[in-house]
């Protein structure tokens, strides 16, 4: 690596260009996923094996901070393995900018939503395995605080489904503390306690979670009419969501409404109580 910092633009990869790593050549395919801190690639990497390649957005940031972010996900994707944690297996800088190569999964759960809304079944599998991930994370004194679709994986989506959580970068370990002040927040899904005291636990990841249970049972979701940051936070003041929940009357609306209490401390403590209601909620 060298260690002059570039003085102009760096080019963002494009299909067919190819980028180095010290286990050989990744060539970029379409892009695949776009956000404000990073960008996905389909590539073929070393032996022909196929990869979502990651790209970190430096976002106007110095390049010491961008690279610090990207070891901080690098690590917490090596620590943390789980069947339902995407799996890392390169990581890489190129040209100033950082890489991390992670396996690739047949499509996401915002992908799976733009068709509509889930059967009971398949919302159950998927939210089973998402409770048992971040028990896991939980339990390891990991907030993942950007739990939405497009952070959700989905393989074998023509049998049974299996989950991969992503997107590590904006989460945080507690370090025996409950609590925690987040640097950046995804807008569309803030959670209560970090609109009104600006902190975040692991009740904030249930919260995000209900969010995500209500738009996989209706196909909607229940920010829909929030259009500015400001309007969301009034929403999330008035506990709109926890309304719209109860308001849908079904055998899922006591857990996704209790899900989206605006108080932490009145949610669920945990998601394996989650669990205990959500499975109460099928027949088996």
């Amino acid at each position: 690596m060298s260690s002059t910092l570039p003085n102009g633009m760096i080019p963002y990869p494009t299909p067919g260009s190819s980028l180095t790593s010290h286990r050989g050549t990744y060539v970029i395919g379409k892009l695949i996923g776009d956000g404000q801190y990073g960008s996905v690639y389909e590539c073929m990497g070393p032996f022909d094996q196929p990869y979502a390649l990651k790209m970190l957005r430096p976002a106007n940031k110095p390049y010491h901070v961008v690279r610090e972010e990207w070891a901080l996900e690098m690590k917490r994707l090596e620590s943390f393995r789980h069947p339902n944690i995407v799996y890392i297996h390169d990581a890489f800088e190129d040209n100033y900018l950082f890489y991390l190569a992670l396996e690739q999964c047949d499509t996401s759960l915002r992908a799976l939503l733009e068709m509509g809304p889930l059967s009971p079944p398949l919302m159950v599998e998927v939210t089973r395995q998402l409770l048992l991930t971040l028990q896991y994370l939980h339990d390891a004194g990991l907030v993942h605080s950007d739990l939405h679709a497009g952070n959700v994986l989905l393989s074998q989506v023509d049998r049974w489904p299996v989950l991969k959580l992503t997107d590590f970068g904006v989460a945080h370990q507690l370090n025996g503390q409950n609590w925690f002040r987040p640097r950046v927040a995804n807008p569309k899904i803030l959670t209560p306690e970090l609109v009104v005291a600006g902190y975040t636990t692991r009740q904030s990841d249930l919260y995000q979670l209900g969010l995500l249970l209500y738009q996989m049972h209706t196909g909607r979701s229940a920010m829909e009419g929030a259009s500015q940051s400001t309007d969301v936070t009034e929403f999330i003041r008035e506990g709109t969501p926890r309304a719209l929940a109860e308001a849908l009357g079904t055998p899922f609306s006591p857990v996704i409404s209790k899900l989206l209490r605006r108080r932490e401390g009145y949610r669920y403590q945990s998601a394996r109580e989650v669990w205990e209601d959500l499975r109460k909620c099928v027949w088996w």
